[in-house]
C-alpha cells in the first residue's frame, strides 16, 4: 500500500475525495490493511517530547487559550523533557507544528498526499491531557484530516459562518472573521462527537470547532494532516507571476504617474489591459504543465497559526 491517502481511506473513498472534495464533516477509519498505525502513532509523538528531540521553536504549550513563553519549557534554547512533562501534568496541551518539516515518516506521508492531490500538505500534532483544553473555538482555512492516535477528544462543530475562507481572508483570529466567530460561539453546535483512537475526522475549511478533552479520563493525542486546497485565486496569482515575461509590464512608471491619482489610475488601467493581452496570448497547455509541477512539489507549505501570541503580562511559576 502506498504511503498516501490510501493509508487513511479505502480506494473507493480516495476516488471520491479526488473527484468531489468534501464540504461536510465525516468520520472514517483507515483500511484494514493500512500501515498507518505502525507509522504514525502515539509512541512517535511521545518519543519526540520525552526525548527532547522536537524542535522547541515548533512547539506551542497552551492551556485554556493561553500560551506559555518558550523559556518555560526549554533549557539553553532546547526542549527540556522534564519541563514539558511538568506542564503536561498541569493540564497544558502541547502542539507540535510542521511535523512534516522534521519527522521523516510524516514528511513522506505529506509529500505523497501532495503528489496525489496537487494540494500542498502539512501536519500538526496535539497532545492534550485528560480533563483539559488547549485551543478554543476557531475555524481553519484549509481541509483537515484529523487522525486520532490515542485517547479520545470531544469535537463540537458548527456550520461555516463565512463563505469560502481563504488563507488571510476571513480567518477566525482576525476581523471580520473574529466578529463572526464571537457571534457563532453563542449557538449550539451542529455536530458533537468523541473521536475514537484510529478514527479520522474529515473537517472542511470554515467549519468552526471547539476541540477539548474536558470530559475525558485519558490523554488525547492526534495528528492533523492539512491539505492547502488549490483555488482559482492561486492560479490567477501564478499567472500574474508568469506575466513577468512581458516586457511592457516590466517598464518603469515615472514617479509623477504614481503620486498623481488621475495619472496613476491610467497606469492601473494600462497594466490591466497589458496583463489581459498577455494572458490572451499565453500558451495555456504549457502554463498548466508548469503549474501542475509546482502544485505537486512546492515546499513552502507551513502551519497557519490560530493560537494567541504569548502574553508578556502572564508570569510563570
Amino acid at each position: 500500500m502506498e504511503m498516501s491517502l490510501t493509508m487513511l481511506f479505502d480506494k473507493a473513498m480516495v476516488r471520491e475525495l479526488l473527484t468531489v472534495w468534501p464540504a461536510k464533516p465525516a468520520l472514517h477509519s483507515p483500511p484494514v490493511d493500512s500501515r498507518i498505525e505502525s507509522i504514525v502513532n502515539a509512541e512517535l509523538i511521545n518519543g519526540y517530547l520525552a526525548g527532547g528531540t522536537a524542535p522547541a521553536e515548533q512547539l506551542i504549550v497552551i492551556k485554556d487559550g493561553t500560551a506559555l513563553h518558550s523559556r518555560a519549557y526549554t533549557t539553553d534554547g532546547y526542549l527540556d523533557p522534564g519541563k514539558i512533562a511538568k506542564w503536561r501534568g498541569r493540564g497544558y496541551t502541547v502542539q507540535l507544528r510542521n511535523l512534516h518539516r522534521w519527522c521523516p515518516v510524516v514528511n513522506a506521508m505529506c509529500s505523497a498526499i501532495q503528489n496525489e492531490t496537487g494540494y500542498g500538505t502539512y501536519a500538526t500534532g496535539f497532545v492534550t491531557p485528560a480533563g483539559a483544553q488547549g485551543l478554543y473555538h476557531h475555524w481553519d482555512q484549509n481541509m483537515g484530516l484529523v487522525y486520532q492516535l490515542a485517547g479520545r477528544k470531544t469535537w463540537q462543530i458548527w456550520e461555516p459562518g463565512v463563505e469560502e475562507p481563504h488563507n488571510g481572508q476571513f480567518a477566525s483570529n482576525t476581523s471580520p472573521g473574529s466578529d463572526v466567530l464571537n457571534r457563532m460561539k453563542s449557538m449550539r453546535p451542529d455536530f458533537e462527537l468523541d473521536l475514537e483512537p484510529g478514527q479520522i475526522l474529515i473537517l472542511p475549511r470554515g467549519w468552526m470547532h471547539n476541540p477539548h478533552a474536558r470530559g475525558q479520563t485519558e490523554e488525547s493525542i492526534h495528528v492533523t494532516f492539512v491539505a492547502r486546497e488549490r483555488t482559482g485565486y492561486w492560479i490567477a496569482g501564478k499567472l500574474a507571476q508568469a506575466a513577468l515575461t512581458s516586457t511592457p509590464l516590466r517598464r518603469v512608471i515615472p514617479p509623477a504617474s504614481v503620486v498623481d491619482p488621475a495619472a496613476f489610475a491610467g497606469q492601473v488601467a494600462a497594466a490591466r489591459d497589458l496583463l489581459t493581452q498577455w494572458l490572451a496570448g499565453a500558451d495555456v497547455t504549457a502554463l498548466a504543465a508548469e503549474l501542475l509541477h509546482e502544485a505537486r512539489t512546492e515546499p513552502n507549505v507551513d502551519y497557519i497559526s490560530h493560537a494567541p501570541r504569548h502574553n508578556p503580562n502572564v508570569h510563570h511559576r
